[in-house]
């Protein structure tokens, strides 16, 4: 945690690559969506989309660019404009470690 109040147990780093997410929606059935990555951390991603997707709800995430490929669940998604931005929290062993 930083000093100044920051509550994000890992450093966030901006990165905008494509993503897709496939996930099962509460009346039965398989959805995918493509969206664009607004930023990552070791623990999770942000995602920009173009619907909702419930929170808690679990997700397969791939974004080839990142060598990201997993499960992570939805922890928050805001409406920004005509699209959405989502929280997702990595599960399953998933982790992102920046190659600087």
């Amino acid at each position: 945690m930083s000093q100044q109040g920051e509550l994000r147990r890992h450093w966030r780093s901006i990165k905008s690559a494509p993503a897709s997410i496939i996930w099962n929606e509460s009346r039965g059935g398989d959805k995918f969506i493509n969206g664009r990555t607004v930023n990552v951390s070791e623990s999770g991603i942000r995602i920009e989309v173009t619907e909702p997707i419930e929170k808690q709800t679990y997700v397969t995430l791939q974004c080839s660019a990142l060598g990201l490929h997993g499960r992570a669940s939805v922890r928050s998604c805001a409406r920004k404009g005509g699209k959405y931005l989502l929280g997702l929290e990595f599960s399953a062993g998933l982790h992102w470690r920046s190659k600087n």
